[in-house]
């Protein structure tokens, strides 16, 4: 296994937003983008606000008292946990009403990222339609995606771009991302259930597969810092082992200059197969 965070890295204190011929040639070969400090951690203030405002609404309406104003990362998670041992699936309430909250969409559509998956992609970009703020609850399991490729669940081409952008300090043992660089240039791999040590609804890529790997990296990232990588990159995230909710912003942007994407009417294909494992219970 490479060193922690041994990929493409664009430092934007020091470096700007402007990614350099060396950058884009490693991205292309690596299939992953390590952008250090993109955002300022204050512009994520909107973001706990909704998340903050939500619970509140949700606590209101389950009978429990309601905190008001406590929009840190620490009380929501301990907000959160709370009210999903009183309610149970009021975890994926949020999850769901998170997707049309209006801090989501103004940050995936910020000026610097746009600018650097403009580089990366082309000058006409469109966004999933799924505005995502992953919630890893502490010690789970089932809702852990293993080693897999977006792709699988996604589809659009294959130069699709995954943002991953904790909204807290994340590491190893709270579940960051471990990636296998260089293998996004092959083609898709076939997804299915498979053991890769915890039970988990996902599909994900065969243990043979994954063994095989020569290149992979942990990584460990700061408030402000995202990941961006290539949807044929294979990845798995460690199960979260701290006493915290991870909280992760996750989009993913296509290009719509994609001959084979436009040639398609910019639709995605029938992807039934990846939706009924999404759909899966833990009963």
């Amino acid at each position: 296994m490479l060193p922690v965070n041994q990929v493409c890295t664009l430092n934007c204190p020091t470096d700007g937003d402007q990614l350099s011929e060396q950058q884009l040639e490693q991205y292309a070969a690596d299939g992953v983008l390590l952008v250090k400090q993109l955002f300022d951690p204050d512009e994520f203030l909107p973001l706990r606000n909704d998340l903050a405002g939500r619970l509140s609404l949700l606590e209101q309406h389950f009978g429990l008292e309601v905190e008001e104003n406590a929009n840190q990362i620490s009380q929501i998670s301990d907000r959160l946990r709370q009210i999903e041992q009183r309610c149970p699936g009021t975890q994926s309430i949020l999850y769901d009403a998170m997707n049309a909250a209006p801090s989501l969409h103004a940050t995936g559509t910020h000026p610097k990222l746009m600018g650097i998956l403009k580089q990366l992609l082309s000058p006409e970009i469109s966004i999933h339609d799924r505005y995502i703020i992953l919630m890893s609850m502490p010690d789970a399991e089932w809702h852990l995606a293993s080693w897999h490729q977006d792709w699988y669940y996604n589809e659009g081409p294959y130069s699709t771009i995954t943002l991953y952008a904790p909204l807290q300090k994340t590491d190893h043992r709270n579940g960051s991302l471990t990636f296998a660089l260089g293998e996004h240039q092959k083609p898709p791999v076939p997804h299915d259930e498979h053991d890769h040590g915890i039970r988990t609804k996902w599909h994900s890529l065969p243990p043979d597969v994954v063994q095989g790997f020569d290149r992979v990296v942990p990584t460990a990232l700061d408030v402000g810092d995202v990941l961006l990588f290539h949807s044929l990159t294979p990845h798995t995230p460690s199960k979260n082992q701290s006493e915290h909710v991870r909280f992760v912003l996750n989009l993913r942007y296509r290009d719509l200059r994609d001959p084979q994407f436009l040639q398609d009417g910019w639709r995605i294909k029938d992807i039934t197969h990846a939706r009924k494992a999404m759909q899966r219970t833990a009963s």
